[in-house]
């Protein structure tokens, strides 16, 4: 009779197990979707803009009371042209965004800040090595510019869910634009 209830109480965790895992499981979809609806309706400002600036920065501080403000000075101060590793990193975004542009004609390479709608902005974190390569990990942000005329000041409009490798986090992003802009 103890072997009995043993079996009972192992089979009511296993149950109890299972249900707490398949919820959790539903919570990560619910929130994936929400997330991707989140960033779709963001990157609606992105529709009628064209001319994007890419930056790839490392930033050695981090402001965690006003994230937003840390990422334009960052913005700011980064060279358009990168040198050393960033500029490898800045080299393999921007030969995924110009395999987008040469296909949807949608999106062209601003020359500086000054002719950009908006800047992605890839803020490199570390770099790792795994098998006897370098892979750039980091967190990819959208920013669009602001317009004085219309009091509206310049803001994140997307960014990356998470710290992810540079190729990963490109793709996100053109995934979303595509959806945001109806191609394929």
């Amino acid at each position: 009779m103890v072997c009995h209830h043993k079996q009972t109480r192992f089979g009511f965790l296993a149950v109890l197990m299972l249900a707490s895992c398949l919820n959790a499981l539903a919570q990560q979809e619910r929130t994936a979707a929400l997330r991707s609806a989140h960033a779709g309706n963001m990157l609606n400002e992105l529709r009628d803009k064209h001319r994007a600036l890419l930056v790839v920065f490392r930033s050695r501080v981090l402001d965690v009371n006003d994230r937003e403000r840390a990422i334009m000075e960052d913005v700011l101060k980064a060279d358009p042209q990168p040198k050393g590793r960033n500029a490898s990193v800045y080299n393999q975004l921007a030969q995924k965004l110009n395999s987008y542009i040469n296909k949807y004609k949608s999106l062209t390479a601003a020359e500086g800040l000054a002719d950009a709608d908006y800047v992605i902005y890839f803020n490199v974190v570390e770099y790792r090595r795994i098998l006897g390569t370098i892979y750039p990990y980091g967190e990819l942000f959208v920013i669009v510019k602001g317009s004085p005329g219309q009091l509206k000041p310049p803001r994140v409009v997307w960014r990356a869910d998470k710290v992810l490798f540079a190729g990963d986090a490109i793709n996100d992003l053109i995934k979303e634009l595509k959806a945001v802009r109806g191609e394929d």
